[in-house]
């Protein structure tokens, strides 16, 4: 049988609602939404992609959603009594609108989302605010449109929060070394550079020892050359979160063999297949994340055994992401009932991450947080390809 018409024999059997074990407490019901553009792989009941290679777009939700369903029954296994919905944010026929006004979403306690747009986004968070139910945003790294929502979650963390943690990184081990900073030209790129010295200058005891270099993106070994000592390791950092610009600058620092090389860089490091070759020899790869799926050795190797027996691949990240934000707030919803907000960081069922939510206020006169964080990061040290350790 083939893997796209095992796919959609699959898809054609998502219902909108899945039932956990019955217990005697009442349910609590948890609502999750995915991009899964039903309404592009079928007409009706009748799967309409044939066997040709499925969308990239596609791909993302889907694999989300398998995650949200292995969730759901390794739910069913532990006897937690909970209802899950799952919606479509890519279905035409009925808006999401519709669906978080309509009955069907009344008694919610908990909304899970892979958000896609800034809209979506908008959407949700106002729905959370006006019925005080906590939203997770499980993938958007983005708070755009809000404001002094403590309802609002971003389990992605912050692009200004991996500049900080970036810049603690730095302070606690390169604090006595001299870093080169690439930058090129650009509004983001000033951003990371102002926010850097903002925070250098905040820290007067232990200030980081920092040379700017800004380069175009033509950037080349010889360019960097000049800027690089043959005598000790080389700490680098790449002040810019383009993937194309992290490529070209990690590369022409590996080109120049005779250097050795730490290169530091944003968390779009993570998604760049060039990093996991093993011809940079010369060059540490170190990027932060907000995920790390190796805290778990044996439920990671589980997951991947059950994944490669029902859908003949290996699950990505957003397969660990679905199962691990359905399962783990769902938990914690049943333990905390109608007091999860106040409870989000609570390390009961923790899956893979040990998030640390925290109350963010753009303003310190704000009257309330206008969201929640997760300001956990890690570290990703990657030499030859290989992950030699994540801290």
């Amino acid at each position: 049988m083939s893997f796209f018409y095992r796919l959609a024999i699959f898809i054609l059997t998502l219902t909108s609602c899945f039932n956990v074990a019955a217990q005697n407490e009442q349910r609590v019901k948890v609502a999750v939404f995915a991009p899964l553009y039903l309404d592009e792989a079928f007409n009706g009941n009748t799967y309409k992609l044939g066997k040709t290679n499925l969308p990239k777009h596609i791909l993302p939700g889907l694999e989300f959603y398998n995650g949200v369903m292995m969730a759901v029954d390794s739910l069913n296994r532990e006897g937690v009594n909970a209802e899950i919905h799952v919606f479509d944010t890519k279905q035409d026929a009925i808006a999401l609108n519709q669906i978080l006004h309509g009955p069907q979403f009344n008694g919610t306690g908990l909304i899970i989302a892979s958000v896609t747009t800034p809209a979506e986004l908008k959407l949700f968070g106002d729905v959370a605010q006006k019925r005080q139910i906590p939203f997770i945003s499980a993938t958007y790294p983005n708070y755009v449109g809000i404001n002094q929502n403590p309802y609002f979650v971003l389990l992605n963390s912050s692009f200004q929060t991996h500049i900080e943690g970036l810049f603690k990184y730095m302070q606690r081990y390169h604090s006595m070394d001299k870093i080169i900073a690439l930058k090129r030209p650009g509004n983001t790129e000033d951003y990371i550079k102002n926010t850097i010295n903002e925070l250098n200058k905040a820290t007067p005891a232990f200030p980081l020892i920092i040379k700017w270099v800004e380069v175009k993106d033509d950037l080349t070994a010889a360019t960097l050359a000049p800027h690089l000592d043959s005598t000790r390791n080389n700490v680098v950092f790449v002040a810019s979160p383009l993937e194309s610009f992290g490529s070209k600058a990690v590369r022409a620092l590996g080109d120049n063999s005779n250097y050795q090389v730490t290169a530091i860089g944003m968390p779009t490091w993570d998604g760049i297949r060039e990093f996991n070759r093993r011809d940079n020899k010369n060059v540490d790869i170190i990027y932060s994340t907000p995920f790390n799926y190796g805290n778990n050795e044996s439920l990671n190797a589980g997951i991947n055994r059950a994944y490669k027996a029902k859908y003949y691949s290996r699950p990505s990240d957003m397969v660990f992401r679905g199962f691990e934000t359905t399962f783990h707030f769902t938990r914690l919803l049943n333990k905390h009932r109608g007091n999860l907000l106040n409870n989000l960081s609570d390390k009961d069922f923790t899956v893979f991450n040990n998030f640390d939510i925290q109350p963010i206020k753009r303003k310190s006169t704000n009257p309330q947080p206008d969201f929640m964080e997760n300001k956990k990061l890690y570290f990703v040290k990657k030499r030859e390809g290989n992950v030699v350790s994540i801290y």
